[in-house]
């Protein structure tokens, strides 16, 4: 047993438990050893995981190297830079662990219980203008327009819990028009520009061999949601939908039905708006007010008439409140208590995001290249994705009072080992 190793006592005071959680992660290192084909650098990246889980004040190549046991970070940077392992084989791994992992034979996140796909994107800040695809975005996470990397996530969400399954780093126009400064940094001559939405697709494209049968959900926010071509792609994927749009979207080209403002300001009464909750999550049950109108659509021909349009509005619990308009899409017999759990998900990716940042060092890498970018976030994506799977696991074994600790405090997470590799 591997006690010392994850230290949750804090949290779990049942020093079984804590051993077992020990155990575990050294049999998912042990799992995920075919990715890297040479024992040392299988070594190295068990070493990096252990010290991605670790309570360290950064995760970088030096502080990982030290937790490790190592003189120098020489190997730590190898890993993520010259060393030959095939990166999307650790993606894959992840995203089947997660699913494995939050299935959830309760009542999903989502309508049907089976689960819902979020995408969102998040920035890292950086300095200079060597780092792959770095340049002046906005980010929501930053708070403006700053100098950053912006990464497109995805995450899968049950009632049982969330957890990043996929990542693509978005890649300004600036950058792909330059080729000579693309081999620079390392970026493949076959990548180009592509939206956001875009880099949305090909993760949930993806995802759908590995996803559970039944209904599954797709949430996203206006980034996504506004683009035609995204709702398109996951119609024509047969993928149920709620996504946010901004006010003066175009619902149908119909007269009375062009912009979805106007149709809320014009059909919802008060007495319309009902109160319910927006979906499990770890910060907790929110209560909105939902109106919820199904929208008239001759034209579609998905489901034989099995399936169906709505034009969603959430607002907070105040007659003043803005409302967020979200139009949907899905099977026709969905109640209404489910369907608002769909939008209410997308929270839940900016929980998996926060958790991976603040307890597994996401943001804390210092590599430059397009390649050592996707290799640190993979990892850090395996590491929280082992948090986010115990969390649920302890929450099936002990109740909710011991899984609530990664929304409390993340970094109590962290295992307190000070040695090498195992």
């Amino acid at each position: 047993m591997h006690a010392e190793l994850l230290d949750i006592s804090p949290v779990v005071t049942d020093g079984e438990w804590a051993e077992e959680w020990s155990d575990r992660l050294e049999d998912l290192l042990v799992e995920v050893g075919y990715v890297f084909p040479r024992w040392e650098l299988r070594r190295r990246a068990a070493d990096c995981i252990r010290g991605l889980l670790a309570p360290l004040s950064r995760k970088n190549g030096w502080q990982l190297a030290e937790y490790a046991g190592e003189a120098t970070p020489w190997g730590q940077q190898h890993l993520l830079d010259r060393s030959r392992w095939d990166v999307d084989a650790l993606r894959d791994f992840t995203r089947r662990y997660v699913i494995d992992g939050l299935a959830d034979d309760g009542e999903g996140a989502g309508p049907g219980g089976c689960g819902v796909l979020v995408v969102d994107e998040t920035g890292f800040a950086k300095r200079g203008d060597a780092s792959a695809a770095v340049a002046r975005e906005y980010s929501g996470t930053l708070g403006g327009v700053f100098p950053c990397q912006i990464g497109v996530m995805a995450a899968w969400a049950t009632g049982a819990g969330q957890a990043l399954i996929d990542r693509e780093l978005y890649m300004p126009r600036e950058w792909t028009g330059d080729r000579t400064r693309c081999r620079a940094a390392h970026i493949p001559d076959e990548v180009g520009f592509q939206t956001k939405p875009r880099l949305a697709e090909k993760m949930i494209k993806r995802a759908l061999p590995d996803l559970p049968a039944g209904r599954i959900w797709v949430a996203a926010d206006e980034v996504y949601g506004r683009d035609s071509a995204f709702r398109a792609f996951l119609e024509a994927h047969r993928l149920p939908y709620a996504v946010a749009v901004q006010a003066n979207q175009t619902i149908l080209a119909r007269p009375g039905w062009r912009h979805a403002s106007r149709l809320v300001e014009r059909c919802a009464r008060e007495e319309d708006w009902l109160t319910l909750p927006a979906g499990p999550s770890q910060l907790g049950s929110r209560m909105w007010q939902w109106w919820v109108r199904r929208i008239p659509d001759p034209d579609t021909e998905i489901g034989n008439g099995e399936w169906a349009r709505w034009l969603i509005a959430r607002r907070r619990p105040d007659p003043a409140g803005r409302a967020r308009l979200l139009p949907g899409l899905g099977p026709a017999d969905t109640p209404v208590e489910e369907l608002v759990t769909v939008p209410g998900a997308r929270w839940r990716v900016e929980e998996a995001i926060k958790l991976a940042k603040s307890a597994c060092g996401l943001a804390d890498y210092e590599v430059r290249s397009f390649h050592g970018w996707y290799r640190h976030i993979t990892l850090t994506q395996l590491a929280a994705a082992f948090l986010a799977v115990q969390d649920a696991t302890t929450l099936r074994a002990h109740g909710p009072a011991r899984s609530q600790r990664f929304a409390q405090d993340p970094a109590a997470a962290a295992p307190a080992h000070t040695g090498g590799s195992r």
